[in-house]
């Protein structure tokens, strides 16, 4: 359906494949308590998930045509059962990704991990203080950099992730220049989501379109500029990447025909989140296009098939609502798709608890 946000660029898969990403989020358990975490991750959290029923479904993902583990969280490397995890799904033919904080890789259990790693992504929120200051934590910012060293003698792809915030394209060429500085050859930007504990930090912060568009042209400038010797990879899109790109809309006349082999190509990331449900959206999305549960004793291409019966009419929906909210916007030319199609996915939700579709929606499809 859409090429989703993801920390795989095409110089990190080294068989030039397209990227079909299984995100696992196999824990909210963490060593820190983020003031910007989207899930409300903490230390204490406990629970995991099951890797035997981990594995059962990756290996039944990969079958369809997905080949690449992203893992997230909470913190990967508290996740007990991430080494076997990793070193399992390596055998499977898997392109390993962790996103992690960095702060837990100096000890051995973590260094045996990095083996069965294809590409790692650190955290990093800016310069020393406040990066401190937004993870809670004296001494956070210290203790990545002890743990990035073990990575840049252990692997040969890595890079950063860093939350975006409306200032963030005042630190943009810092950011750009410390992570060359360290051979990373990744620097993710993802926009804060105002979820979790996002939501209680930052729930009145908005991106005016005067931010989005320094973000965006910063990025810009510094990815050209810097082109030769990093990849940055920014999670917004201008409008006019958007209107008839067939990858963020389903057209009226688009009649999916189920098999095994296409989910894959309609829908490029399957998410498992803390709960063992899979989604085939973003992270956050309305439980109402949950796929099913890595529980469950059904096959995960029956419960594809009922997805597909069942509810392929009602993304086609949220997606032309969401693709046509960006086009006909006329204060805002740079945009979250990602954001918006997960607060979309809840106002349908809410619309189709109570018999209503989105509003306009007749409207403004046929103009």
């Amino acid at each position: 359906m859409m090429e989703t946000n993801n920390l795989i660029c095409d110089e990190t898969l080294q068989r030039r494949r397209v990227s079909r990403i299984v995100q696992i989020h196999p824990t909210l358990n963490c060593n820190l308590a983020c003031k910007h975490c989207y899930s409300s991750s903490a230390p204490g959290l406990k629970e995991g998930l099951d890797v035997a029923l981990l594995l059962n479904i990756l290996e039944q993902a990969r079958d369809i045509g997905y080949n690449v583990v992203s893992m997230s969280g909470g913190e990967p490397f508290i996740y007990k059962s991430l080494e076997e995890l990793m070193s399992q799904t390596k055998l499977m033919g898997y392109f390993n990704s962790v996103t992690s904080n960095g702060m837990l890789i100096t000890n051995g259990k973590a260094k045996n991990i990095l083996r069965y790693l294809d590409l790692i992504a650190i955290s990093v929120d800016g310069k020393e203080e406040f990066h401190d200051a937004l993870r809670g934590r004296k001494g956070a910012f210290n203790k990545m950099l002890l743990g990035l060293e073990v990575i840049k003698n252990s692997m040969q792809h890595y890079g950063f992730i860093h939350t975006v915030l409306p200032d963030s394209w005042k630190i943009l060429s810092w950011l750009t220049e410390f992570s060359i500085g360290h051979k990373a050859s990744l620097l993710h930007l993802h926009p804060i989501e105002i979820s979790g504990r996002a939501k209680q930090s930052f729930g009145g912060l908005v991106f005016t379109p005067m931010d989005l568009h320094k973000i965006y042209i910063a990025h810009h400038y510094l990815s050209t500029f810097y082109e030769e010797e990093i990849f940055l990879q920014l999670d917004l899109l201008h409008k006019d990447s958007i209107v008839d790109n067939p990858n963020f809309v389903f057209h009226q006349s688009y009649t999916p025909e189920f098999s095994s082999d296409s989910f894959s190509s309609i829908f490029k990331e399957l998410i498992i989140d803390e709960k063992g449900c899979i989604y085939p959206i973003a992270y956050g999305c309305s439980p109402f296009f949950k796929i099913g549960d890595i529980h469950s004793n059904e096959k995960l291409a029956d419960m594809i098939e009922s997805f597909m019966t069942e509810k392929i009419k009602y993304v086609i929906e949220m997606f032309n609502k969401t693709y046509f909210d960006i086009i006909n916007d006329e204060e805002f030319e740079i945009f979250n798709w990602s954001e918006r199609v997960i607060a979309n996915s809840v106002e349908f939700e809410n619309n189709h608890k109570e018999g209503r579709r989105f509003e306009n929606r007749a409207a403004v499809l046929n103009q």
